[in-house]
């Protein structure tokens, strides 16, 4: 609170004192009193009703600069009735007195609304388990009653199978940081399992993968949701590749605080006013609208996750040529669990 707004805040008083002063001084000029006189009683007048003021301003001031303070320091600001303390002006006190009515509102609807989303979260986890029987069910079946027809029910449950997946992962990635354990893993073997995972797909589109020598890197990281990652980045990379030779290219490089996995396609890429929005949920850009399979959260859940697990993620294209994505694996072992060092 500045000077000027707490003056202009009160301009009625002041203008109701200069009234007053103007009344008083004209009324002892009638009454004959002396000029020195007249001159010393509104000077005192004045003076006291600026003390006044000033106290007024310098306690207000004070308490008003200390919330604003403690509000920027707040990671949740809700909790700044909690920790002001209540001024000895009456406006401060029911101030505060508002705060801490509002405060306590707002948690029990926060408190009420973390309960039902841990319940939902609990209740797709559970639903997830239960339907990947079925769905493992289906693929046997299918393994052993092979054909044309059975084969193209399999595309279709493995896709299925896909979306569960990300279902379970999205209502996950609110909480990652309770559900992963960062470790010593193998670049390479992290890249071996994510496309084994995806093998059936890869196959089916004819890629042709390629693996440098330089994946022979070590890495810190969660192992199940690196898998997820690198699955999702695949899955987008067989979606939208070419009809013909499609490649999909696994490099690395080690600098001084990275290491940075390249995964590179040669598919339909990304038109450049789309990739600063590819990684914002529910977004599908010029592909999207001509593949109607598109959702638009298999990069939202990469970007989530990747910052969960401080890895740096960035993504680059070129129309009609290749699509690249590069994953920076932090360097630094004081992320390893103590079990691990």
């Amino acid at each position: 609170m500045t000077l000027r707004e707490f003056l202009h805040d009160r301009q009625i008083f002041l203008l109701c004192q200069l009234g007053y002063l103007m009344f008083a001084g004209l009324l002892l000029s009638m009454l004959r009193v002396g000029g020195f006189a007249l001159f010393f009683l509104c000077g005192l007048y004045l003076c006291i009703t600026l003390v006044a003021l000033g106290s007024e301003f310098v306690k207000k001031r004070s308490y008003f600069n200390t919330a604003f303070q403690l509000l920027e320091q707040l990671e949740e600001k809700s909790y700044l009735s909690e920790i002001l303390e209540t001024p000895d002006f009456i406006e401060g006190q029911k101030l505060a007195e508002i705060f801490r009515i509002v405060s306590k509102a707002t948690n029990d609807t926060v408190a009420r609304h973390r309960h039902r989303w841990e319940d939902y979260s609990e209740y797709i986890e559970t639903w997830v388990h239960e339907i990947k029987t079925p769905i493992a069910s289906c693929k046997l079946i299918i393994e052993n009653h092979s054909d044309e027809v059975t084969r193209s029910l399999g595309e279709e449950i493995d896709r299925i199978d896909q979306y569960v997946e990300q279902a379970l992962y999205y209502t996950r990635s609110t909480v990652v940081e309770k559900d992963y354990v960062i470790r010593r893993c193998s670049l390479r073997q992290l890249v071996s399992q994510a496309v084994r995972a995806q093998a059936k797909s890869l196959i089916g589109h004819q890629f042709r993968i390629e693996m440098g020598e330089d994946l022979e890197q070590t890495v810190y990281t969660d192992g199940k949701w690196m898998e997820f990652i690198l699955g999702q980045i695949i899955i987008n990379a067989v979606k939208y590749s070419r009809s013909c030779a499609p490649v999909l290219s696994f490099h690395a490089r080690r600098e001084s605080q990275w290491v940075s996995l390249r995964i590179r396609d040669n598919g339909i890429g990304i038109a450049a006013r789309d990739l600063p929005r590819v990684f914002e949920k529910g977004f599908t850009g010029d592909n999207g609208r001509k593949t109607a399979r598109s959702t638009g959260i298999g990069l939202y859940l990469v970007a989530q996750l990747c910052a969960k697990m401080s890895i740096g993620l960035a993504i680059d294209s070129q129309v009609g040529k290749w699509t690249e994505v590069t994953l920076n694996f932090p360097v630094s072992s004081w992320i390893v669990t103590p079990s691990e060092s």
